[in-house]
């Protein structure tokens, strides 16, 4: 071990004992992910490249619903129902519904991540849900899902980021998908520092 890592582990040591007597500064308690879950506020990350996931993805769209298209034999194919980038709070749920250019690829994993972005404009967001969507050699499309919490959907606007694997990080983000929510709900409050 280097001498110049022992300041850094003390940081870290009086960092988790601050945040285990005082509690996570960026988790905020909210109606809206029931009594006893916590949603946790995240920076919010655009891809690498504006085109990152155009060699995937043929169309991204968020809808009220989706359902299986049996208009071509073998393959799955799933067709957007309603598509709006605007819902209401009593919305059941949102829907990410996504084309692929092909379906020639191995089995992969998406990992939607839905959140609230901040209304003042910060740079962080309230990580709402996470979705994950395994897909196989004959699939053609699929969809990502966030059902409606306790008490609605907070009026704002929002983004899901979509990310190739298993694992969530600032390589994984392919692209994003952006919807709002309006209406007369209250917005997730935000933490107090």
């Amino acid at each position: 071990m280097s001498i110049h890592a022992l300041p850094h582990r003390r940081y870290g040591l009086a960092l988790a004992a601050v945040l285990a007597l005082y509690g996570d500064p960026f988790l905020v308690h909210s109606p809206a992910a029931g009594p006893d879950k916590a949603l946790q506020v995240v920076p919010l990350v655009d891809p690498l490249s504006p085109k990152a996931g155009m060699g995937l993805f043929h169309r991204i769209v968020t809808a009220r619903g989706a359902e299986i298209d049996p208009g071509r034999a073998g393959l799955h194919m799933i067709k957007p129902i309603g598509i709006t980038d605007s819902f209401l709070p009593s919305a059941p749920e949102v829907y990410v519904v996504i084309e692929f250019k092909q379906s020639a690829f191995d089995m992969f994993r998406l990992i939607g991540r839905f959140i609230m972005e901040d209304p003042d404009g910060k740079p962080v967001g309230t990580l709402l849900h996470t979705d994950k969507a395994q897909f196989e050699n004959e699939d053609t499309g699929g969809y990502l899902i966030m059902k409606r919490p306790p008490g609605g959907f907070p009026a704002g606007r929002y983004r899901v980021e979509i990310h190739y694997g298993e694992q969530v990080n600032d390589i994984s983000l392919l692209t994003l998908a952006r919807f709002k929510v309006v209406g007369p709900t209250k917005p997730v409050p935000s933490p107090t520092p």
